[in-house]
C-alpha cells in the first residue's frame, strides 16, 4: 500500500524563498518527490532539510513537474502504483 507523509514544502525561486512560498504537500518517501496543489496538482523532486517535516523544492535547480500534461490519469497512476 502506498504510504504518503504530510510535510511542509518550501519553494525556492530565483534564489529566494518568501514566507508565502511554503505549502502543505504529500511526500513519496521512496521517490524523493512531493505532491503539492498549486493551481493544480504537481509533483516535484525535493530534498530534506534538518527539520524532519520540511522539504525544499528548488525551482532554480529543477522545475520539472512530473505530472505536467499527464492529467487525471497520470495522477491516478501515481497514487495507485
Amino acid at each position: 500500500m502506498l504510504k504518503l507523509k504530510k510535510v511542509t514544502v518550501q519553494f525556492i525561486y530565483e534564489g529566494i524563498s518568501e514566507k508565502t512560498d511554503f505549502e502543505t504537500g504529500a511526500l513519496f518517501p521512496e521517490d524523493g518527490r512531493v505532491l503539492v496543489d498549486i493551481d493544480g496538482v504537481s509533483l516535484y523532486d525535493c530534498v530534506p532539510t534538518d527539520y524532519p517535516d520540511l522539504y525544499v523544492v528548488n525551482l532554480d535547480v529543477n522545475d520539472q513537474d512530473h505530472l505536467h500534461g499527464k492529467g487525471a490519469e497520470g495522477f491516478i497512476d501515481l497514487i495507485t502504483k
